[in-house]
């Protein structure tokens, strides 16, 4: 096996270069004859994970709204008096205040970190298959089982977890805060509670919906992260951008899809804007990379063998 601490970095890259010299047939690039895959199997975790987040805080809302509700029904049982309203909002007061910290404490059970962390190392693992995957298609090399392991990725994937806890943790306390207010507004401006129930349930859904958008963003842009430390570590200078091919590829990507572009200069994918982006760093983005081995630049840490399969 190439590699190992006893052997020189540049002479360990010069004897890789040279086991593959054949692959290239005299080219200076060649491209992998394997493409990255887009980890839609985690993106439905992750979704999962958030659809579970905010059933905490449907829970939650749904125990206290009798209560609300109750007081709202005797505010408006008898006589309109100048202090019933200012009554009625204390309660409310009193009652949101009471779920605040019952979310905060239920959704500290959940241990939204762990499971966050759990998810970025199963992604790390599936972009490590998939890159010896890529390597062995077209290089015929076995990359080293131990080379990803330890400090590799862990800064990335730190920050990509702590970035996530922040996002998806906001969603429940700001949808309280909402609906905190509709219903100081429903009940100021006379509405039914029918009504103000109806629009807490809106208000709801609206931002579960974010929640699972997210996770499709964050996914891509993980996976990006990590094909991008993967390949620049090896060598990769350049890339081919692949789309996923469907009807939801927007107008920008589609244009750039075969083109090849250099890692350290992303491609325009919004000419109205001049926004650049590598494949999945842009929102809800499903595109990946698929590597240009330059045998120049290339330096794989593996050992010559058959390949994959």
């Amino acid at each position: 096996m190439f590699g190992g601490d006893d052997l020189d970095p540049k002479y360990n890259q010069e004897m890789i270069q040279k086991s593959v010299k054949k692959k290239f047939k005299g080219h200076q690039t060649l491209n992998a004859k394997a493409a990255p895959l887009y980890p839609s199997a985690l993106e439905s975790q992750y979704r999962g994970l958030t659809n579970a987040y905010m059933k905490i805080l449907n829970q939650v809302v749904s125990k206290y709204l009798p209560r609300i509700k109750k007081a709202a029904e005797a505010e408006r049982g008898g006589p309109r008096r100048s202090d019933d309203l200012n009554s009625l909002m204390s309660a409310i007061q009193a009652a949101f205040a009471e779920m605040a910290k019952e979310l905060d404490v239920q959704t500290e059970r959940f241990d939204l970190y762990g499971k966050l962390e759990a998810l970025a190392h199963q992604s790390e693992k599936l972009s490590v298959r998939q890159w010896k995957r890529i390597i062995g298609k077209t290089l015929g090399l076995d990359l080293a089982d131990d080379y990803y392991l330890g400090q590799f990725f862990q800064e990335l994937l730190d920050r990509w977890v702590s970035e996530n806890v922040a996002l998806i943790k906001t969603i429940p306390q700001d949808s309280l805060n909402e609906m905190r207010e509709i219903v100081y507004e429903g009940y100021r401006t006379g509405q039914t509670t029918t009504s103000i129930v109806k629009e807490i349930q809106h208000t709801y859904q609206v931002n579960k919906r974010h929640a699972r958008l997210i996770a499709r963003d964050q996914m891509a842009k993980l996976n990006a992260d990590l094909t991008k430390r993967q390949q620049t570590d090896a060598g990769v200078e350049s890339y081919k951008w692949s789309t996923s091919r469907d009807v939801r590829v927007r107008e920008g990507h589609r244009r750039l899809n075969g083109k090849i572009f250099r890692w350290d200069d992303p491609p325009v994918v919004d000419e109205k804007t001049g926004r650049r982006c590598h494949p999945g760093e842009d929102y809800q983005c499903r595109c990946v990379a698929i590597p240009v081995f330059n045998i120049s630049t290339l330096n794989v840490p593996a050992s010559p063998g058959k390949g994959g399969d």
